[in-house]
């Protein structure tokens, strides 16, 4: 007792060597003598019983050549046989494999569901349908709204022809009657001033004459003076202004500035709806410049338009009847909208319902596993990769070799192409673990495989950190992950995993727990908390030989602290054993109840004993699977109720 509650230490190396014997004992089992199997075609082989004659006699009797020739011709024979043989086999195997494939594509085919698919394809086609039919009326729209503009434009041109030929008539007779005006008033003027000058000055003309240049002379001096003091009012009149124009813009430039904004951002908007505002700007100003002209064509528009309407009555009365139709259509939409909604109404009803008596079902499996106090053993099942004689039954939970019809039972036989390792932890494993940390009881989820499975490891650390889950709300976690090992290193994998912990790790065996000496990490928001370097990538795989530990506390948050006492934790414990080394040792030393002779198989003890057991078995193998289906049996067979009884280790 002091022993197993003391410190232990697993060393980095043990210097146990055994091959030495075994080295001879394996080559010696290869050589095989292979001359004598000219006898053994049908599976009989020579036995010592058989009469022999004497050998004078087979001499004399058979000479040398015709014996060797016989010997020959058999031994061909045999290898001809033999190489028919190998390839029946490998035709029969690759028949199997097609037939297991073409299965396993049957039931996935039956268990799909169609209805969602339906339902939307059946959406789509109706939205199809209504486009179709939205892209029609705007085609027809634009058909005549192109033959209008074509007839407007051969218009248009016809038009501009007859003015512009008019405009040239009226420039050229204005032309010439300003040319014969201009002649006549011209000549007139010459004879008068052909008058004028023969005309002799008299004295008092000439006076006045002198006077009135004189007054004339004055009045251009006058209007020199007013002609500067104009352009002096004109500079300071211009100054002025130009002073009233500048506090003008400078107190209009602010609102020019918004309404510059203002206009990038219409224009910004108007870009979407140029093409078409374009379009019916050009009819717009085409109509107008044409209205005038036009007006005597309205007569023949109206009489076109009498035959329009003689021509639509007809229409009409199908409109109408078409839209008579639509409204019927219509309602019978909205009822199969109405129908489709109570139906899916009904569909989520029944799902949720299904869901909660699931859980029912699963709740009540573990409760009834708790009154039976066996340990949980679940199988997940990879049919891919497992040889042909096994049986599944993945109602009844057992799986059954064909050849001798014996049976392994398991609580569940879960198949790895339905249910991922995500869902096997939110639908299968969670009822369990909610159980022990309801119960308030350590608890193990031990993963036995003969191959490496760092998928599992992965979907659980996302399971128990996973942020904003109910395991976050009620409490603080914390989580170590480990590696022990009798022949190699041990190592804390929460460090860089190019490191090498030569002191190796140390633990401690407590009450119904066991305590370990590595890297601490508070989960707080979900698996952003955990280093960079933990994740399957970074660490694919265990090394080879040993077992991995995820030990993960649970430490209740609404708990009240008495007198200083800190809350007792929920420990949860991963053992993942990957390799078949390991398994055999587990089974010898606590199924077989051999001396525990490794600290592996010390702690392998102490948490069977003294926490809750789940146990996965991951059948993904076909060489080791009979180990692990016998491993199973012995599992079923431990009663949880009569280990309670025994003192712990």
């Amino acid at each position: 007792m002091a022993s197993q509650r003391g410190n232990h230490t697993f060393s980095s190396q043990n210097k146990i060597t055994r091959n030495g014997s075994t080295n001879s004992s394996s080559k010696s089992r290869k050589l095989m003598d292979i001359t004598n199997t000219t006898n053994t075609i049908n599976g009989s082989r020579p036995s010592s019983t058989n009469k022999s004659f004497p050998s004078p006699s087979l001499k004399n009797s058979f000479p040398p050549s015709s014996r060797s020739g016989s010997l020959n011709i058999n031994i061909n024979k045999i290898k001809d046989l033999k190489i028919r043989q190998d390839k029946i086999r490998t035709q029969r195997h690759t028949l199997r494999t097609q037939l297991i494939e073409c299965e396993r594509e049957i039931k996935t085919i039956k268990f799909r569901d169609l209805s969602k698919f339906k339902f939307e394809l059946y959406k789509k086609k109706s939205k199809h349908a209504k486009y179709l039919k939205q892209i029609k009326e705007l085609t027809q729209i634009l058909n005549s709204k192109d033959n209008e503009r074509d007839s407007l434009i051969k218009k248009n041109k016809s038009d501009l022809s007859s003015l512009q030929i008019d405009l040239d008539h009226n420039l050229s007779s204005k032309r010439q009657e300003f040319r014969e005006s201009y002649d006549q008033k011209l000549t007139l003027w010459e004879n008068e001033l052909q008058v004028m000058e023969n005309f002799e000055p008299d004295h008092e003309i000439t006076k006045e004459i002198s006077h009135l240049k004189r007054v004339l002379q004055e009045l251009d001096e006058n209007w020199e003076s007013l002609q500067k003091q104009n352009l002096e009012r004109q500079a300071n009149h211009e100054l002025q202004l130009k002073k009233e124009f500048d506090a003008f813009k400078e107190a209009k430039l602010k609102s020019i500035d918004n309404l510059t904004n203002k206009n990038l951002e219409l224009l910004s908007q108007v870009t979407i709806l140029q093409s078409q505002t374009t379009k019916l700007n050009e009819e717009i100003t085409q109509i107008d410049t044409q209205t005038q002209d036009s007006q005597h064509q309205f007569s023949q528009i109206n009489k076109s338009l009498a035959h329009l309407e003689a021509e639509n009555n007809p229409l009409l009365n199908q409109s109408l009847e078409n839209s008579l139709e639509l409204e019927n259509l219509q309602q019978q939409m909205e009822n199969l909208k109405e129908i489709a909604s109570q139906q899916e109404k009904s569909y989520n009803d029944t799902y949720s319902t299904v869901e909660r008596e699931l859980l029912r079902s699963r709740k009540l499996e573990n409760s009834i596993i708790e009154l039976n106090g066996t340990m949980r053993c679940y199988a997940y099942v990879m049919e891919q990769n497992l040889p042909e004689n096994l049986l599944f039954d993945y109602e009844n939970g057992t799986i059954t070799r064909s050849l001798s019809d014996h049976v392994y039972k398991f609580n569940r036989v879960i198949p790895h192409l339905k249910v991922s390792e995500d869902k096997f932890f939110s639908q299968e494993y969670s009822v369990y673990h909610d159980i022990c940390l309801n119960q308030k009881k350590n608890f193990n989820l031990i993963s036995l495989s003969s191959t490496p499975y760092g998928s599992l490891r992965e979907s659980l650390i996302k399971f128990l950190t996973e942020k904003d889950t109910i395991y976050q709300k009620q409490y603080i976690i914390t989580l170590q992950f480990v590696f022990l090992s009798d022949d190699e290193f041990s190592q804390d994998m929460l460090l860089d995993y190019s490191h090498h912990d030569k002191d190796s790790i140390k633990l401690k065996f407590e009450k119904n727990s066991i305590s370990l000496d590595s890297k601490l990490v508070i989960i707080e928001n979900g698996i952003d908390d955990l280093p960079l370097n933990f994740n399957c990538d970074d660490h694919p795989n265990l090394p080879h030989s040993g077992m991995g530990i995820i030990k993960v506390q649970f430490f209740p948050r609404d708990s009240k602290h008495n007198d200083g006492i800190e809350p007792t934790p929920i420990d949860f414990y991963f053992i993942e054993l990957n390799n078949l080394k390991t398994i055999e040792q587990f089974e010898k030393n606590v199924f077989k109840k051999e001396s525990c002779d490794t600290p592996i198989a010390l702690v392998l003890k102490k948490l069977i004993s003294d926490t809750k057991s789940f146990f996965l078995l991951n059948l993904n193998d076909t060489k080791n699977v009979s180990k692990l289906l016998t491993i199973s049996e012995q599992i079923q067979s431990i009663n949880l109720l009569s280990k309670k009884k025994r003192k712990p280790i």
